[in-house]
């Protein structure tokens, strides 16, 4: 890892220093995003390749799976709540609760009290120094699993699910004959707050899990996923190589052969990050982990050492990639040509092609989905900020997990409390970057002119994104602070 992040640096400092090297970096940078943003329309002409749905005779029996860490008491008893009022047979199904690495007693305790009332319906686990994170805490949950389960069920602690759940994953599993299926995430109180962070993280399921079904390998995304337990114990169960332990299982999946659907059916809700701070940092674990499940397994997916068809490996590599962003070379390599003397070169000029193709990938993403889904005007422009004030992130997830940094799996606060506060410094240092050079570097050419105007977006974007934030973790006070007996 530290080798590779050497190797980069090294080519980093040889591109700036020497601008041929510079060029064909950025040359290449160029070439990727053009192909990824190929990839849609090309997925998009590919036949459906859906197998027909098969009847399973046997019974299904659930197993849930709730994992949870330092989460706030009265969030987990409410999703408890939800899950124990099924309308599928009580006998039908179990509640496994996972606490794991939770330190404090006021945290964890109130929860062991709660199933504690309920013992033949609800399994409270609490472990200390689990390894793996969220992968760790869902494999020892795996291993308390009753021997008759047929299928394995994930829900957030934060996650409220109607009361027909586990009957329209049953339906849903009939219907498909899928060895897992993946409901998208939905959020409350998002309709008069914060519709565009909503919207924009909808895009994602919108578009690219809903592309994948007709591959039947979508990638599991963590809550709301419904996996045959049989697929999960035979590729191993759960991993913690990346911090994003429910992609790469998905990819695991495909490649055994396991059959994977989108069902676009609101069937629970969630709770929106509270701050762009903490939005931030789950865009990050989001886009570095995805990044780390590539490389982890780029060779199954992009050789023919891998079992998959075409169709399959061009869904996965949409899913993986959906935040990449390779941004974070081309803008400091722009930077460094700019104040040397070399704003001119054509290996500037490429650089600033990087940057505002970037954007465009962006916009055309976000400002499409939002019209073909019909939203209003004003969504749309709250969304595509969204999407921009997360870019620097993404930028910097994808950086750090192409050079092997240690990545931290980090849970997303749901207090209220801890993320709130001043804006994150890079889009200040990005905005007064861009800034600087347009008014003291007098770039003369049209692109590089552009290329640092967009540079200047994402703090505004910020801006209004943490204003939305902020009016959503207003309106949703109350249950934040509810204390559940």
């Amino acid at each position: 890892m530290k080798l590779r992040l050497v190797a980069i640096c090294g080519i980093l400092i040889l591109s700036a220093a020497v601008p041929t090297v510079g060029m064909i970096v950025c040359a290449a940078i160029v070439a990727i995003q053009a192909a990824l943003m190929a990839l849609r329309p090309i997925i998009a002409c590919l036949p459906t390749s859906l197998t027909a749905g098969q009847q399973r005779s046997a019974t299904l029996r659930f197993s849930i799976h709730v994992a949870t860490h330092s989460e706030p008491p009265h969030l987990v008893i409410r999703t408890l709540r939800a899950l124990l009022d099924q309308d599928w047979p009580s006998g039908g199904y179990e509640i496994i609760v996972m606490d794991n690495n939770t330190a404090d007693p006021a945290l964890w305790k109130p929860v062991a009290t709660f199933c504690a009332a309920h013992p033949c319906r609800i399994t409270f686990l609490h472990r200390m120094g689990v390894r793996g994170a969220k992968a760790g805490a869902l494999n020892i949950a795996l291993a308390h699993t009753r021997a008759n389960a047929t299928h394995v069920v994930t829900v957030d602690a934060d996650y409220v699910v109607h009361r027909d759940f586990l009957s329209r994953a049953a339906e849903a599993l009939h219907r498909t004959g899928a060895d897992y299926v993946q409901f998208p995430q939905s959020y409350v109180a998002t309709t008069t707050t914060a519709p565009g962070v909503d919207a924009e993280l909808e895009e994602y399921f919108r578009t690219n899990a809903a592309a994948a079904d007709e591959a039947e390998a979508v990638l599991l995304t963590g809550t709301l996923c419904v996996i045959s337990k049989t697929a999960l114990v035979s590729v191993g169960g759960w991993s913690g190589a990346t911090t994003t332990e429910d992609a790469d299982l998905g990819v695991r999946l495909c490649h055994a052969g396991f059959a994977g659907r989108f069902i676009n059916q609101i069937v629970g809700k969630g709770l929106l990050p509270l701050s762009l701070r903490d939005l931030e940092k789950q865009r990050y674990r989001w886009c570095s982990g995805n990044v780390q499940t590539l490389l982890l397994h780029g060779r199954k997916i992009l050789t023919p050492a891998g079992n998959f068809n075409l169709h399959k490996r061009l869904v996965i590599l949409t899913q993986l990639t959906s935040w990449f962003s390779l941004a974070l070379v081309p803008f400091a390599l722009l930077t460094v040509w700019l104040l040397t003397g070399h704003g001119h070169t054509v290996a500037a000029m490429l650089a600033a092609g990087a940057i505002l193709l970037s954007l465009a990938d962006i916009a055309s993403r976000v400002v499409a989905r939002g019209m073909r889904d019909g939203q209003a005007l004003p969504v749309i422009l709250n969304a595509l900020a969204c999407r921009v004030a997360l870019a620097p992130q993404s930028a910097k997830a994808t950086f750090d997990a192409l050079a092997g940094c240690r990545l931290k799996f980090v849970v997303t606060d749901k207090s209220g409390g801890k993320g709130a506060g001043s804006l994150p410094i890079c889009h200040l240092m990005v905005f007064l970057t861009a800034l600087l050079l347009l008014l003291g570097g007098h770039p003369t050419e049209p692109l590089i002119r552009a290329a640092l105007l967009t540079l200047l977006l994402p703090l505004p974007a910020a801006l209004l994104t943490d204003k939305s934030l902020r009016a959503y973790r207003a309106a949703i006070a109350p249950p934040l602070t509810e204390v559940s007996a």
